[in-house]
């Protein structure tokens, strides 16, 4: 039977390409295709599993493994494609196994992922591409019990710990002729304060 499959993070060497072309000016358009594009799978897998959906493997075909309502409930027993004709089916206790423990959920980064699938597909420039990918990267889950920063977003995208991810962004900020990203730096400490107890 066909498996699920989920986009997998984007390694640190392409970004990092694109950032340094960036800060030399060069644009290396097959590369922003590239990262960008990788960028956009792994966010269309991170909102599937968010809105507790699943692509079928064998015809593509987009539908839910929750129960309407609010929270996390999932509908129990055997699910089956809703496409006629197709016949895959799945459980939600195999379709939750298919992505534990790969970073895949973002409730509290919502609002970077839609943003991210409805603007980077629409943007027509290389400068409009890379303030998407500037944007998403370097954004944050928050809270939904405070509205504080919690982590960053990153990590779900980026491969690497949370940690390295972190020092992974610091140093693409650091680069001649980046964006200055103080701000960024200034929620970077405020989270790792948080989110040892501190705040």
């Amino acid at each position: 039977m066909e498996k699920i499959r989920w986009a997998p993070k984007v390694r640190q060497v392409k970004i990092r390409q694109l950032y340094e072309n960036d800060a030399a000016g060069m644009v290396d358009e097959e590369l922003l295709q590239e990262v960008g594009y990788a960028l956009l799978d792994r966010c269309q897998s991170i909102w599937l599993v968010t809105r507790r959906e699943v692509e079928c493997p064998r015809c593509g075909t987009v539908f839910s493994l929750g129960e309407e309502g609010e929270g996390w409930k999932m509908r129990s027993g055997v699910q089956t494609c809703p496409k006629e004709g197709c016949g895959w089916q799945t459980s939600a206790e195999e379709w939750h196994n298919t992505w534990a423990k790969k970073d895949l959920l973002g409730m509290a980064a919502r609002d970077a992922l839609a943003i991210y699938l409805r603007d980077f597909p629409r943007a027509k420039t290389a400068q409009e591409r890379m303030v998407c990918i500037d944007q998403l990267i370097h954004a944050f889950h928050i809270s939904l019990r405070d509205g504080q920063l919690n982590r960053s977003f990153a990590n779900n995208l980026i491969e690497g710990s949370h940690q390295q991810v972190v020092e992974f962004l610091d140093g693409l900020s650091a680069l001649p002729g980046g964006v200055d990203k103080t701000e960024w730096r200034d929620h970077v400490k405020t989270m790792f304060k948080r989110r040892k107890g501190k705040a």
